[in-house]
């Protein structure tokens, strides 16, 4: 579905991306593991086209999506929930799904969204009225998720999701993630909790210094004496 080939990006002299290589397929969970500075939300930010590449090519779908505009890439249905959450906070639970919606025109079918997303998070319908900024760090990341899925993606882009959350919440988190995926949704999940990020995997690549170290199935990388020894404790 997804395939970056060499990808090349700089923060003007830094060169925070280095021949990146890695393809995500259909309905799957590709994990991008690496420690704090790799390079792991400068890819997905290229993904998006927040970031532009120095050279390489992006590809979904079979088509290049590397020079097109961040609201053409949302539109062809690859959308990130970014590091932080950063929810509206002066805006309702509501009135923040609404704007996760904002390229689409059939209200019906946004409505239906919105009672998708109160089914995925009852937290949120009961909190619907409730400023964003009011929320616990985990319904924050609840919300931000929910205010992706209102834009109907074929490709989610999940920026640490479990960044800041208490253990019994990044379990919760994880656990919804899981559910996302088995409704048929592919998701590319950046993550420094190698550990949850890769239980949760199909397939992972590992991230040093903007290049691609490391990559095979999630299940061997956990395996594997090198990610455990720098990763997994």
């Amino acid at each position: 579905m997804l395939r970056l080939e060499n990808v090349d990006s700089h923060y003007r002299k830094i060169h925070a991306l280095k021949g990146v290589s890695l393809r995500v397929r259909e309905r799957s969970i590709c994990c991008l593991i690496g420690a704090n500075g790799a390079g792991k939300s400068t890819t997905l930010m290229a993904i998006s086209g927040i970031q532009p590449i120095s050279s390489g090519r992006i590809e979904f779908k079979g088509d290049a999506i590397d020079r097109l505009a961040p609201e053409e890439i949302v539109r062809r249905g690859v959308v990130q929930v970014p590091e932080g959450r950063r929810i509206f906070p002066d805006l309702t639970v509501k009135e923040n799904l609404v704007l996760g919606a904002y390229l689409r025109k059939d209200k019906r079918k946004i409505v239906e969204s919105m009672e998708n997303a109160f089914a995925l998070f009852p937290i949120l319908k009961e909190r619907r009225e409730q400023m964003g900024g009011t929320l616990s760090g985990g319904e924050q990341q609840m919300l931000a998720i929910a205010r992706a899925l209102m834009g109907t993606p074929r490709l989610l882009l999940l920026d640490e999701p479990s960044l800041g959350l208490a253990p019994i919440v990044v379990e919760q988190i994880m656990g919804i993630i899981r559910r996302i995926k088995d409704e048929g949704l592919t998701i590319l999940l950046v993550e420094q909790n190698a550990q949850a990020a890769l239980e949760l995997g199909d397939y992972g690549y590992v991230l040093e210094t903007g290049k691609i170290v490391l990559e095979d199935k999630a299940q061997a990388l956990l395996e594997n004496p090198r990610v455990k020894e720098a990763y997994l404790g």
